[in-house]
């Protein structure tokens, strides 16, 4: 197994920096977004709900109770009946702080020391674990005790991809080809129907037939016809450019 640490600084930094040189291995920027993770506790009179978010090759900024600068926030609210929700704590791991980062085979751990909370000092871990079978981008919360904060999440993303897979991923083999094959196809059946209408009707208004009809019937069977006559056009001019057609000519001597 190849297991390096690097220690970085990152310096007004917002949401997880997928262009870090340690995590170039990876494709965290297929698994780009804002996670959220929440936690419901039942406190009388009230209810008090905890939401974790964590930014992913994009800012954290849009969520309202959260600063701007934040790789991790914590929110909690209290509700009390027929009441809105009060925010009562923000709990934020700004992009500045002091980060660690720990990847290997099985994935990447980021790890964050030190950010102030009031008096308080808390840590927070992040783990992206390789899953090459994941379809889902689910954030779990593994540990909250008020120090020590530990999220993961479980996808193919976290395992050491090629620069040719991430191509792969971002462009689905045959989605655009087969868009390509529609459109070529539609364009010549718009083509032979207006060639067929188109033809039957010059003919009609020349007279060289009685009704609409009859004209229709008589370009579409010479259309047919010209159709029967392709192969030998193909295969005698095929036979002009290789100069298969002049051996009958010459005989030996």
């Amino acid at each position: 197994m190849i297991f390096t640490t690097f220690l970085a600084f990152i310096a007004a930094a917002s949401a997880i920096d997928c262009s870090a040189e340690e995590l170039k291995p990876y494709n965290l920027q297929s698994i780009k977004g804002t996670y959220s993770f929440s936690t419901l506790k039942n406190t009388p009179p009230s209810t008090t709900n905890l939401t974790w978010n964590i930014g992913i090759c994009e800012s954290v900024s849009n969520l309202q109770d959260c600063p701007k600068d934040s790789d991790i926030c914590g929110v909690t609210t209290i509700q009390l009946k027929d009441e809105k929700p009060v925010v009562s704590e923000i709990i934020p791991f700004g992009g500045s702080l002091q980060k660690k980062y720990e990847t290997s085979d099985n994935g990447i751990k980021i790890i964050y020391n030190g950010a102030n909370w009031g008096d308080a000092l808390v840590n927070a871990e992040v783990n992206f674990i390789c899953d090459k079978d994941a379809t889902d981008k689910k954030l779990t919360l593994d540990q909250w005790d008020g120090t020590n904060l530990k999220l993961s999440m479980k996808n193919k993303a976290a395992c050491i991809t090629s620069d040719e897979d991430k191509k792969k991923e971002k462009k689905p083999d045959g989605g655009e080809s087969w868009g390509w094959f529609t459109w070529i196809f539609i364009f010549l059946v718009l083509f032979l129907s207006i060639y067929i209408v188109g033809g039957a009707w010059f003919q009609y208004n020349k007279g060289n037939a009685i009704d609409f009809q009859s004209a229709l019937k008589e370009v579409i069977e010479n259309f047919i016809e010209l159709l029967k006559g392709l192969p030998s056009f193909s295969k005698e001019i095929i036979e002009k450019f290789t100069g298969r057609s002049n051996r009958g000519e010459y005989s030996a001597v």
